[in-house]
């Protein structure tokens, strides 16, 4: 369940996701990678820098200027390992009514990363 704010009236109210909440393989004896830590470690960065959350072409252009090469779909597929691991957490602020009888809803707006407590004292324990 998410918590968006409608761009119409500003209610909030919760969304069930089916698609986003992370790899559900990732919710037991998960080992991030060298991969699944640069990435986290590229959000730290960029959040610190501009004190808001990530966006996935902030991450990758990160990625890219570290040397390290990474498709947006392998990118996709490694935030939502880290999500279903707990070490990340995304935030959708804008919705739009994609279905007015079903009540389904569409996010307007680009999802931000942020590192979760978790993925912060991960991050911490590592050797720099």
């Amino acid at each position: 369940m998410v918590i968006v704010r409608c761009p119409s009236c500003g209610h909030a109210f919760q969304v069930d996701l089916r698609k986003g909440k992370g790899a559900h393989y990732t919710r037991g004896g998960f080992t991030p990678t060298r991969l699944h830590e640069e990435i986290m470690k590229a959000i730290r960065t960029i959040v610190s820098q501009k004190m808001e959350g990530a966006t996935k072409k902030e991450i990758e252009a990160y990625l890219r200027s570290k040397g390290i090469s990474i498709s947006g779909n392998s990118l996709s597929g490694r935030l939502s390992e880290l999500l279903g691991a707990g070490l990340v957490e995304v935030l959708y602020t804008q919705v739009r009514v994609y279905d007015e009888k079903t009540r389904q809803y569409r996010f307007r707006k680009t999802p931000v990363w942020y590192l979760s407590a978790k993925g912060v004292e991960y991050l911490r324990s590592r050797p720099a």
